[in-house]
């Protein structure tokens, strides 16, 4: 029998993200946050070296007040940048509505003298959208609304929980772009937040 995944079994867990940059001296691997990790599983960080981003499996977080993130030795001048879920504000059951879309943006390159044009991807970038019940989901609400306010980073993790083992999908560099309420049919007064993050979507399972 399929298991089917319902709404009661998909929770959103929220995190506020620190970001941090550095300039690396010769063969440096240890760079020290300024907050404990939220989360020490590396599928949560993401770490970019001279704008080229460092694989999960290449990234360890530390347990220690504040986190020291270890990644591959660096040459010397190179900008080490470091997005860390630091405080998670809890965890929501999200019954209403979850979408998730990627857009690609693409350039065509043509050379004079040559028919061929060449396509190449410039941009992926992703939105979140997350539409639930403002009576249960009051706390919820009031962090999208803070984070918007301080146009805060954020790490967001969709935990499919009735799934073996549980799944997880986690959304980094994210922050709340839009914000809608509205009264439907029924009297339910409703929130939808539209949230950006920078793409690749990273999956982790339990």
């Amino acid at each position: 029998m399929v298991q089917v995944t319902k709404g009661k079994n998909v929770v959103i867990e929220t995190y506020d993200a620190e970001l941090k940059e550095f300039t690396a001296t010769a063969a440096q691997t240890d760079f020290t946050m300024a907050n404990k990790a939220g989360e020490t599983t590396p599928e949560y960080t993401r770490v970019y070296v001279d704008n080229v981003e460092v694989a999960s499996a290449d990234i360890t977080v530390s347990s220690a007040t504040p986190a020291v993130v270890t990644i591959p030795a660096c040459t010397v001048g190179q900008i080490v940048q470091i997005y860390m879920p630091k405080a998670k504000n809890g965890a929501y059951s999200v019954q209403q509505a979850i979408q998730m879309k990627v857009s690609t943006k693409t350039i065509e390159i043509a050379e004079l003298g040559n028919d061929a044009v060449t396509v190449d991807v410039v941009q992926r970038s992703g939105a979140l959208n997350i539409a639930f019940a403002q009576a249960t989901n009051h706390d919820l609400m009031t962090k999208f609304t803070d984070s918007a306010k301080n146009d805060a980073f954020m790490v967001i993790a969709k935990k499919y929980s009735n799934t073996t083992p549980v799944s997880f999908r986690i959304f980094k560099e994210a922050r709340v772009n839009e914000m809608n309420d509205s009264l439907e049919a029924g009297g339910i007064a409703m929130e939808t937040f539209t949230l950006t993050f920078k793409h690749p979507v990273a999956f982790k399972t339990t």
